[in-house]
């Protein structure tokens, strides 16, 4: 393993230290009262190795602040250190530096910024150079997590997780199933996606079986409502074969007249047979609409219901088209604001142009002198001609620049006016749309009101009967029929075959007829094989979801012993903390996460001493894993008592009220003041 050591560290205006050189040893505890400057010790590190503070933030102020607060100007910051590292001693400095300059006729210097000086072993070098000798050494993001006890728990859960599946290697899913035929069976299924994402289909498919399946009954009931109304087959097909009965009798009444009277008997008794048959058939009607009237009497909610149901779905319908045309609008704005902006910048370089384009060359007296000896050159005019050619040119370049700039400008103005067009187009159709169905919910509102209204009167049977009645065109239909048939009367034919032949024509007419009304057994038997079709699909469809969610259950319980085995692995590898890796939400899923649990305690929750310790047990596992070590600054160290063991060097940061001064203190050295 590789062990990085801090020997020395020297900090010259270095935000609150003016002048400080520390030697370090494998133990080191620099004591101090708060803001005399420990926490700058570790910072001026960091800002040494990397131009970054103890917390990872490049933007903070270097330099020693005034009693105003201000940075004290005309002072170089000045950080080195002594480390070793593979066996070899470097020295390591770095220089912050103001820039003076003092221009051409000022009294005065003027500030004009900072500049960074970098060396290594005393030899200068560029920032990239000098950065590249660092990561030699030591990677930046390893060095974070290798010197303080905090930084680890600091990250994001998602990089501790990353960090710590690396130390000890992501778990296969093709091993972790080997021996169990179902988990075998499901990566099989896999094929090449992933788990989490086919755990995603599984669940898409049953949603979509779900949405599916609760549509069955509805257009189940849709079918049925279009069947039409049941007819008594074997009915009437016997009445067509008595009418086709009828008609041989007369076609042999028309061929013997004689058998006539001996017909008109017959057919009288008939009658009357028919007019008891309808009769009964009549009162069989009542019984059936008297029955029908009792359960409509009772409170029946259903068309409540459907209508709250319709103004659901148009509430959603209105909601997801109100949310897109809010999206639409705020793009219009957007882009209205970002077409003042074009016109704003295409006004500015017109203004430019004119202006570039006025300029005119004058000559300078100067040019035409030695800046030096201020003798006037031999080639003078060569020299002033010079000069007006580059101007030209310089001229015509910035005027030709200004002319591209426009005509990108103009071309993206057009562009983004077709764009406004485009959305004023889509917004209106959104609004009209918006508004129509607004109207269908406020109509379809009324009618809730009104079938609420009518639910709450009492409704009488005898009116309910009388209703179904007079709407029954069967029963009407019988009644009539009743009433023609009792007003027929019999007399024995005359000798003329005319009324024969009218009567034969009338029953093939009502044949005819009957016949017509035997098609609608067709539709009916075609709606029950819908409806069947439609229960079939029901029934596969609750079977696809059983063995989706069997699916689930299993991956489920996969992922339950991976998350199991990830973390046993993981807790192996640390002494004093565990680490948690997924939570079990209240639904029972497992949802990733990277929690440290001290003792079973949220490390967030944990006290400082523990913290710290769990920070060393980190640190000591990933020194482990990266093969190296670097020194551990243990801020707020006055908390713990009991430290745990480290191979990486210890430096202390202790709160003592009574050093005013730092004061250091390493493991072979009682006492060293500074």
């Amino acid at each position: 393993m590789s062990r990085i050591i801090l020997k020395q560290l020297s900090i010259v205006n270095f935000k609150g230290v003016r002048n400080l050189t520390i030697d370090f040893e494998d133990s080191t505890s620099i004591f101090g009262a708060n803001g005399t400057g420990k926490t700058s010790v570790f910072d001026a590190f960091t800002w040494l190795l990397f131009g970054k503070n103890s917390e990872d933030k490049k933007d903070f102020e270097v330099k020693r602040l005034d009693k105003n607060g201000n940075p004290i100007q005309k002072t170089e910051v000045e950080v080195s250190a002594i480390i070793w590292a593979d066996d070899e001693e470097i020295t390591i400095k770095r220089i912050l530096k103001e820039k003076w300059v003092k221009q051409r006729g000022a009294l005065d210097a003027v500030y004009t910024g900072n500049e960074t000086l970098y060396y290594w072993n005393e030899v200068p070098l560029s920032q990239k150079e000098f950065q590249s000798k660092v990561s030699s050494v030591l990677d930046e993001q390893i060095f974070k997590l290798i010197t303080s006890p905090t930084a680890f728990n600091s990250l994001k859960w998602q990089d501790r997780r990353n960090v710590l599946i690396q130390i000890v290697g992501d778990i296969s899913d093709r091993d972790l199933a080997i021996g169990n035929e179902e988990y075998e069976k499901l990566l099989f299924q896999i094929s090449n996606k992933s788990l989490e994402e086919y755990k995603k289909q599984i669940a898409s498919t049953i949603k979509k079986a779900k949405d599916d399946i609760k549509t069955i009954p509805t257009r189940v009931d849709e079918v049925e409502r279009s069947k039409p109304e049941l007819v008594d087959v074997q009915k009437i097909e016997a009445e067509i074969l008595f009418k086709q009965k009828e008609i041989e009798s007369i076609e042999k009444q028309l061929l013997d007249k004689s058998a006539a009277y001996n017909e008109v008997i017959k057919k009288k008794t008939e009658h009357q047979n028919k007019v008891f048959e309808l009769k009964s058939e009549l009162n069989s009607i009542e019984f059936e609409i008297k029955e029908k009237a009792k359960l409509e009497t009772k409170k029946d909610t259903s068309k409540v219901d459907s209508i709250k149901n319709e103004i659901d779905k148009k509430d959603e319908e209105l909601k997801t088209l109100q949310t897109a045309l809010k999206s639409l609008t705020d793009k219009r704005t957007s882009l209205k604001a970002q077409l003042e902006s074009i016109d704003s910048n295409l006004m500015t370089l017109r203004e430019d142009w004119k202006k570039i384009n006025a300029e005119e060359f004058k000559a300078n007296e100067s040019d035409c002198k030695c800046p030096t000896c201020k003798r006037e050159f031999d080639n003078a005019e060569e020299k002033i001609a010079e000069i007006k050619n580059n101007f030209i040119k310089q001229k015509n370049e910035r005027l030709e620049v200004n002319q591209t700039k426009g005509k990108s400008l103009v071309s993206e103005k057009k562009n983004t006016e077709e764009e406004i067009k485009n959305l004023d187009s889509r917004i209106e159709k959104g609004e009209s749309l918006i508004k129509d169905l607004q109207s269908k919910i406020s109509s379809l509102r009324a009618d809730l009101m009104i079938e609420n209204n009518s639910k709450g009167n009492t409704i009488s049977f005898e009116s309910v009967v009388s209703e179904l009645v007079s709407k029954s065109e069967k029963y009407q239909t019988l009644k009539s029929e009743i009433q023609k048939l009792e007003a027929v009367t019999f007399d024995l034919p005359n000798e003329s075959n005319s009324e024969l032949s009218e009567s034969k024509k009338t029953i093939q007419k009502e044949i005819d007829a009957l016949k017509v009304s035997l098609r609608t057994t067709d539709q009916i038997i075609k709606a029950d094989i819908r409806i069947k079709e439609l229960l079939d699909e029901e029934k596969k469809l609750a079977q696809e979801i059983a063995k989706f969610e069997k699916i689930q259950y299993t991956i489920d319980n996969f992922v339950k012993l991976k998350i199991d085995t990830l973390e046993s692995r993981i807790n192996k590898k640390f002494q004093f903390v565990k680490f948690k890796l997924f939570q079990t939400q209240i639904n029972g899923a497992e949802v990733e996460c990277c929690d440290a649990l001290i003792d079973g305690v949220p490390f967030s929750d944990a006290n400082t001493a523990s913290k710290i310790n769990a920070g060393i047990d980190i640190i000591n596992s990933l020194c482990n894993y990266y093969q190296v070590s670097a020194p551990i600054f243990i801020d707020n160290r006055e908390s713990v008592v009991d430290l745990i063991d480290s191979d990486s060097q210890i430096i202390n940061l202790i709160v003592s009220a009574e050093d005013t001064k730092l004061r250091i203190e390493n493991k072979q050295e009682n006492l060293a003041t500074i």
